[in-house]
């Protein structure tokens, strides 16, 4: 069991790298308005929801065959989560780069340079959020996940840019609105870079707990409420 573990541990880490690609590949194409580049993306982006799927089904078919217990079970569990969290980040991307077909040119480049480093830095949080999955590092997937919170300052300022855009260009307006939509997005994306901390987390010590949320509850927390109710 444990070499098959491995071999999902490293679909999940290839996955993990075309998302990474996805999100950079789509504030590339939204600032150089490639058009082109789009049907690249869109295949990726399918591709990123077969290997989740296939990742899902394989571990639970290692749960069904095998019962595991404790570290293991959680592990599989933390795996099927951090998977479909990553399609999620996948389809965040998509959305922002599908704003470039709403674009007509480029009169709005500092506010899509700045979307570009808001991209880069929701990259390096995933990056290292995994990192923190294949080290079995709670503490360092607690870091980052304290650290998504700071992208909340990049976000603001590109829709700071993004407002004066629209109260002194009003000809352009539309182009910014779509724009925010992307920034959105983009902020959309942190969140479940967080979400996976708090999976990671979950993975070493069986809880939660990786720091103050900011963000939506994860999926079991929602449900946990709702039968309380």
């Amino acid at each position: 069991m444990n070499e098959t573990l491995q071999q999902l541990e490293g679909e999940l880490q290839l996955l993990g790298r075309l998302v990474e690609g996805i999100l950079i590949e789509a504030a590339d194409i939204l600032r150089d308005s490639d058009l082109d580049a789009m049907e690249r993306l869109e295949s990726e982006v399918r591709q990123v929801h077969r290997k989740q799927l296939a990742i899902e089904m394989d571990c639970l078919s290692l749960i069904l065959s095998h019962r595991p217990l404790d570290g293991q079970l959680r592990l599989l569990v933390a795996m099927i989560e951090i998977a479909a969290e990553m399609e999620r980040l996948a389809d965040h991307g998509q959305r922002v780069a599908r704003a470039n077909c709403l674009i007509a040119d480029h009169q709005l480049r500092r506010p899509l340079a700045s979307l570009h480093r808001l991209a880069s830095e929701v990259q390096s949080l995933l990056d290292r959020a995994l990192a923190a999955f294949v080290e079995r590092d709670a503490g360092a997937a607690r870091t980052v996940g304290a650290e998504t919170r700071e992208v909340e300052n990049p976000y603001q300022q590109a829709r700071d840019e993004l407002l004066v855009v629209m109260k002194r260009q009003p000809r352009i307006a539309n182009q910014a609105i779509y724009l925010s939509r992307a920034a959105h997005n983009l902020r959309r994306a942190t969140e479940r870079a967080a979400s996976i901390c708090d999976w990671v987390v979950f993975a070493v010590e069986g809880s939660f707990d990786a720091g103050e949320p900011t963000r939506e509850a994860p999926l079991h927390q929602t449900q946990e409420a709702s039968v309380a109710r």
